[in-house]
């Protein structure tokens, strides 16, 4: 859901994410999945790394890392990635793992957004 409130205070959630101020390329052994659009990332693209926390669970996670245990990394493609960027940066927010072109599409809704080639109204990587 397209949404201007991005609630940022305490609460209580299964995990959280530090979001990307931009494109890196993908250093893993394996190709990632996108998050958003589901298609996978080559080793060496460019793409969006989203660190990923919990809280302890147990007495020891907590003396190994203390009040913040690692995830494994969420990733957006080039093309969610940009999609993004842009929602983001005009005060749009994005939950990590929804579809970044139905997000898209709403704010195209909202403005009365019309495009010009239908490549952009494609599902990522498929146009």
């Amino acid at each position: 859901m397209l949404s201007c409130d991005c609630y940022s205070g305490d609460y209580d959630c299964e995990w959280w994410y530090l979001s990307p101020d931009n494109f890196s390329q993908l250093k893993t052994t394996r190709r990632k999945r996108c998050v958003s659009c589901k298609d996978l990332i080559n080793i060496g693209a460019d793409c969006m790394s989203f660190e990923r926390y919990c809280y302890p669970r147990s007495d020891i996670e907590e003396r190994i890392y203390g009040d913040e245990v690692p995830l494994a990394n969420k990733y957006l493609c080039e093309k969610c990635g940009e999609i993004y960027l842009n929602l983001t940066s005009i005060g749009y927010c994005y939950y990590l793992g929804d579809n970044l072109l139905d997000y898209l599409k709403a704010y195209w809704e909202l403005t009365g957004f019309q495009p010009i080639s239908e490549s952009l109204v494609n599902e990522p990587g498929k146009g």
